[in-house]
């Protein structure tokens, strides 16, 4: 009985984001990245890439962009599960706190390529609240197990973790 009714609670939760992202009922990865991004109004783009910092991934935002770092060591399934877990982080506005503590010399040495704003809105951080965290963990979860992963389009996104570059 408990199994019967933790699915029913994964589909409407399913059905829950789908609905809320205007997503198909088996999206691609690529769909739900374009979706929360029309949500929000700006572009998402993809950086695979090795992280030093022990974590798979992460999101940050600028003015005009969202980003969403994906270690490129991490296998094909961690890396869409980072994706979707940082997608529910944007989708529902998590903000981390206490972004303005790193100087832009620390930032600049940690990450020469990328902008020290963004590296003070990671890093500067102590984390998300643990509300936050455990919402885009388990809804993130349970995007990705709607996701049709199959579908090979030729996108910038699936050239991502294929190759390891930029895209989106």
């Amino acid at each position: 009985m408990r199994s019967l009714a933790l699915w029913w609670m994964r589909w409407r939760w399913a059905r829950r984001i789908r609905t809320e992202l205007s997503l198909p009922e088996a999206p691609s990865l690529q769909e739900a990245v374009d979706a929360v991004a029309a949500r929000r109004g700006r572009p998402i783009r993809l950086v695979v890439e090795p992280l030093e910092l022990r974590v798979s991934g992460y999101c940050a935002q600028s003015d005009t962009t969202d980003y969403i770092f994906v270690d490129a060591h991490a296998g094909p399934l961690l890396q869409y599960q980072v994706v979707c877990h940082e997608l529910i982080h944007l989708h529902r506005g998590h903000r981390p706190a206490d972004h303005d503590t790193i100087d832009d010399d620390v930032a600049e040495a940690l990450f020469s390529t990328v902008s020290p704003d963004i590296v003070r809105l990671v890093l500067g951080r102590d984390a998300y609240d643990e509300e936050a965290e455990l919402e885009a963990e388990v809804i993130g979860t349970v995007l990705l197990q709607c996701l049709d992963l199959s579908r090979r389009t030729n996108t910038a996104l699936s050239a991502s973790f294929e190759l390891g570059s930029t895209g989106v």
